[in-house]
């Protein structure tokens, strides 16, 4: 008797631990609305831009810019070459769409940061 309770037991405990890792697995990314976000991917390339994290496997990402060694910076700060996307040879729209599975983290920018700063330039200056 005392083994089929136990055997109970141990079935209910493995599945509620299933729901709540799956549970887990589906949560949103909050992300700061009409704000700024840094999205580092795992080859080591940053991005900014307003992300939309609503997508199951793709962010949608708009409003972007990267650092890059080599390019034409649209701002030069302290050492920050800031590059729009879009100014490339093969002229990509101004949207990516980012595979989940190669973001390390993501950051939500102060106004006041050096990269928001460089952008908010870029958009005053191209009006």
């Amino acid at each position: 008797m005392w083994h089929w309770v136990i055997g109970v037991s141990v079935v209910v405990l493995l599945v509620l631990g299933w729901y709540y890792i799956s549970l887990q697995d589906g949560e949103t990314t909050s992300i700061g609305s009409g704000e700024f976000q840094a999205i580092f991917l795992d080859n080591g390339q940053v991005y900014f831009g307003r992300l939309d994290a609503s997508g199951d496997r793709f962010y949608s990402l708009t409003d972007v810019f990267y650092l890059q060694s080599g390019a034409t910076p649209i701002e030069t700060t302290n050492a920050l070459a800031l590059t729009k996307l879009g100014n490339e040879a093969h002229g990509p729209e101004d949207q990516m769409q980012i595979n989940i599975d190669h973001i390390l983290f993501i950051e939500d920018m102060k106004n006041d940061s050096k990269v928001v700063q460089a952008i908010n330039d870029y958009k005053n200056a191209d009006n």
